[in-house]
């Protein structure tokens, strides 16, 4: 088995989103869906419904203290909010653990993916170019890769780093290279083994070089620009850190005007904080199946 095929084998090891997430995503764009009947899916798990609701309460994510029950959540947030919640309740476990390879620390590449989902869907609003829900799960997904591919780069970091001086490549190119493919691409099949949805999954896989797709959306122009500002500020900045090149025709595609970036930060900063005590709070570790993809992703022999 070639090592590229080995690492993508590995994605199958990454414990299943819980079927939650799978019946909200169905519904979104559902304008018939029983918000009643929905709400009791999900009632079904008291902790996640506990989490929902503390996330529902959130001065980011709803209306501080003002929504009790989840149906209500629902119809005040939106569906497609809710699903927001639930998805990022149902990741955070596997995204708040140490990384190897990429040398990050329990909630740091946590801190990285809800820095990026935040200035995703701030973009997004500011822009209007891409709907801000998409924004926000692009962004908090676009790394998920890390979790399966932590390992391989722990074994052969002396390689990507030799790699990296001697050609002048970028982190990720250093990555194909040495394994045939990249974190971006793993978190593209990971994403797909979770059905998440298509114009996410592209957005994800070429967000280091969006204008490597052939045909790069809005979407994929704003992950890319809100993953550049997120790191460059140091938010879950881990081994690889600084080690990419930012794509100018993503922003010159964007027409960004002078100030979004201060502006995109700012609002970042408000939250952030707030965010992460929040979902260290949540226990959120308790709503995902038992099993550790750093573990399944170590290689073998």
């Amino acid at each position: 088995m070639s090592l590229k095929r080995e690492i993508l084998a590995k994605v199958h090891t990454v414990p299943p989103l819980p079927e939650v997430v799978f019946k909200l995503q169905k519904y979104c764009n559902d304008p018939n869906v029983n918000y009643a009947e929905l709400a009791k899916v999900i009632e079904v798990d008291p902790g996640l419904t506990t989490s929902l609701l503390r996330l529902a309460n959130s001065a980011y994510f709803g209306c501080e203290g003002t929504i009790g029950s989840v149906q209500y959540a629902i119809t005040r947030l939106g569906l497609k909010r809710v699903y927001q919640m639930v998805l990022s309740v149902c990741v955070a476990p596997m995204a708040r653990q140490t990384i190897r390879g990429y040398d990050l620390t329990p909630a740091m590449l946590w801190q990285h993916a809800i820095a990026t989902a935040m200035a995703s869907e701030y973009l997004a609003q500011e822009l209007a170019s891409a709907e801000p829900a998409d924004a926000f799960t692009a962004g908090m997904l676009h790394d998920m890769g890390k979790i399966v591919l932590g390992n391989f780069v722990d074994v052969d970091m002396a390689r990507i780093r030799q790699l990296m001086q001697e050609r002048g490549i970028p982190f990720d190119e250093a990555e194909r290279e040495t394994f045939g493919t990249d974190h971006a691409s793993v978190a593209a099949a990971l994403l797909q083994r979770w059905q998440i949805p298509a114009r996410i999954v592209t957005a994800v896989r070429f967000h280091h070089h969006p204008s490597g797709c052939t045909d790069p959306e809005p979407l994929l122009d704003i992950v890319h620009i809100a993953d550049v500002l997120c790191r460059d500020v140091g938010w879950g900045m881990g081994a690889d850190a600084l080690q990419y090149r930012f794509d100018p025709a993503a922003a010159e595609r964007l027409a960004l005007p002078p100030d979004i970036a201060e502006q995109t930060m700012a609002e970042v900063s408000v939250g952030l904080e707030e965010m992460m005590a929040l979902f260290q709070s949540l226990g959120a570790q308790d709503q995902q199946p038992r099993g550790n993809p750093q573990t399944a992703g170590q290689p073998v022999g």
